[in-house]
């Protein structure tokens, strides 16, 4: 017999102290619409409303700790913590993978439940199981088959992973290009609720070139092989610029693929220049976007790819594959260089370019500080997801 541990803060609100959550131990038995995001104008900025509904008592179910760093728990976090402040009743299910005892959900505790895509393997047979009335959601970020190349392996996950979507009352995408993708996979098209550009504060000044003769790139993103670390060491290896300095930041959660990393930055005699700084949290991530001169995303599939439009936000251009959101954001903002994913000379030309030309670089910093109003807010995504939730309920 199995646990699940259920974290709750009722009504966004204290109970007996202002940080008050109630932590429950419990024993386990064994829509589809298109939403374009637009800027708010300047004067309305966090004084979104919504229409006037009850609060909401939603169960989101996720893998493990909500305080996870990867973007999509990033983006459950954000949104979970904007439904409280709303007056939301939000219980964390925290699940094990591959777990095999379930939790039982019912309309008299909730009236929604939240599942996180990449619980697909307990989200399908979770969803049945919940009694009519409860209205089921599935937020989809990437779907995990798309990771792999075709062949059995893909065949299976995606089979899985229909069997959630199928078994869901409503599907929300955290970007446009997954739910394109999904449509294009034959699923009806999901609402979008792209994530916010705002958890960090923003820098008092930005938009000009750094007075040091150090040309700064910045990687943020768990060091994986479809983050493409690998492509991007070599790339910088081959600049002709001797004062470019590469910064990763990120949790080595390949061990094997981590060491290929290093090999290679060895065997280019560039370790004096490549700084591995590990995870760290959100203020070093903000510290470390304050001394770049561009984020560099090289990643061959992003769902969103959350760290791009925060290095905007931040004022910092960005040279990325034509992955995820980096396409619509450069088109949006003209702050950054792209890329397609299947040219392999093709992240080398545009760090080229960026180092090379200090007009191009003044030019695409002023871009990247101007874009803030094209920038979606966190407010706006948690009140595009709660009305998604309102309706479903």
């Amino acid at each position: 017999m199995s646990l699940v541990r259920l974290r709750t803060t009722v009504g966004g609100l204290p109970r007996r102290s202002p940080k008050f959550r109630e932590t429950r131990t419990i024993r386990l038995r064994p829509i589809y619409a298109t939403r374009v995001w637009r800027p708010t104008p300047r004067a309305e900025r966090g004084r979104g409303r919504m229409p006037a509904v009850s609060a909401l008592r939603i169960a989101w179910v996720i893998y493990g700790s909500l305080d996870q760093v990867s973007g999509g728990y990033i983006y459950d976090r954000l949104v979970v913590e904007h439904l409280r402040a709303l007056g939301d009743v939000v219980t964390i299910i925290s699940l094990e993978p591959h777990g095999t005892s379930l939790p039982a959900l019912n309309g008299d505790d909730y009236d929604v439940v939240l599942g996180d895509e990449l619980c697909f393997s307990e989200l399908a047979p979770l969803f049945r199981a919940a009694t009519p009335g409860l209205k089921r959601v599935l937020l989809v970020h990437h779907l995990t088959a798309w990771e792999h190349a075709p062949g059995p392996i893909r065949d299976e996950l995606l089979a899985l992973e229909k069997s959630a979507i199928d078994a869901a009352d409503v599907c929300i995408a955290t970007s446009h290009v997954t739910a394109d993708r999904l449509q294009r996979d034959g699923f009806t098209r999901p609402l979008v609720a792209e994530p916010g550009a705002d958890r960090f504060e923003r820098p008092p000044i930005a938009g000009q070139e750094s007075s040091s003769a150090t040309r700064r790139l910045l990687f943020v993103g768990n060091i994986l092989p479809r983050k493409r670390v690998l492509e991007l060491v070599k790339a910088f290896a081959a600049l002709a610029c001797a004062d470019a300095q590469l910064v990763l930041v990120g949790a080595e959660l390949s061990p094997g693929y981590a060491q290929e990393v290093r090999a290679v930055i060895e065997q280019a005699k560039i370790a004096s220049r490549v700084h591995w700084l590990g995870p760290i949290d959100a203020a070093g991530v903000a510290a470390q976007l304050s001394l770049a001169e561009v984020l560099v995303l090289p990643s061959a599939l992003e769902g969103y790819g959350m760290v791009l439009s925060e290095a905007l936000w931040s004022g910092v251009p960005i040279i990325a594959a034509r992955v995820g959101a980096a396409g619509e954001l450069v088109s949006r903002t003209s702050a950054g260089l792209l890329y397609e994913p299947d040219d392999p000379n093709g992240l080398e030309a545009e760090l080229t370019r960026f180092v090379g030309d200090r007009k191009l670089r003044r030019d695409l910093q002023r871009a990247a500080w101007r874009s803030a109003d094209q920038l979606p807010r966190w407010r706006d995504t948690a009140l595009t997801v709660r009305a998604t939730l309102a309706k479903s309920r």
